[in-house]
């Protein structure tokens, strides 16, 4: 099996986990979950319909390997801006980073409409800054956000996201409405 091939498999792997884990967590916690990628592989608008009393929700899920700590989001078109109109209230976005072991994920419950709004940001922000060379940057549709700090202590707008998000870290409570 060729290399790319071995790397695309563990991919997968990580996403699949990421979708399982966040089935168990939201039957922890009362929901009722269907897994849409089960019947409809890669729906374009969701990973996972849950549904608590009176309240349901669509989600997406994304996952990072053990000791990795970035986020990617492709798809975007290239020139235009990432918008948020579309976007519902009951639309959130489950980030998992996953531990070396089950008791070290994290699950970061956060509503779409932020996520959204921070890609958009840096997207700006990145586009408005010259190359080295002076050159523009060119937008290819796919963005990166991390959890972790920048080594030097500088802030940008897609670092540091744990700390930005630590109230969304294991709050299950926000998929009712409210924060924890």
């Amino acid at each position: 099996m060729p290399k790319e091939e071995t790397n695309r498999m563990r991919a997968q792997a990580v996403g699949a986990y990421g979708e399982k884990a966040v089935e168990a967590e939201l039957l922890r916690h009362g929901w009722i979950a269907s897994n849409v990628n089960a019947s409809i592989k890669n729906a374009v608008d969701f990973d996972i319909f849950a549904l608590k009393k009176n309240r349901s929700v669509q989600l997406r899920v994304k996952t990072c390997g053990p000791n990795i700590d970035a986020f990617q989001f492709g798809g975007f078109q290239p020139a235009q801006d990432i918008g948020t109109d579309e976007i519902s209230e009951g639309e959130f976005m489950i980030l998992v980073r996953m531990g070396v072991t089950r008791q070290d994920d994290h699950f970061y419950i956060i509503p779409t409409r932020i996520i959204r709004e921070t890609l958009s940001a840096y997207r700006k922000a990145y586009l408005g800054q010259a190359k080295r060379d002076g050159g523009a940057r060119k937008d290819v549709g796919h963005w990166t956000l991390f959890l972790k700090e920048l080594r030097s202590g500088e802030d940008r707008i897609n670092f540091g996201l744990a700390r930005k998000w630590e109230t969304y870290r294991d709050n299950w409570g926000v998929l009712e409405g409210g924060m924890r």
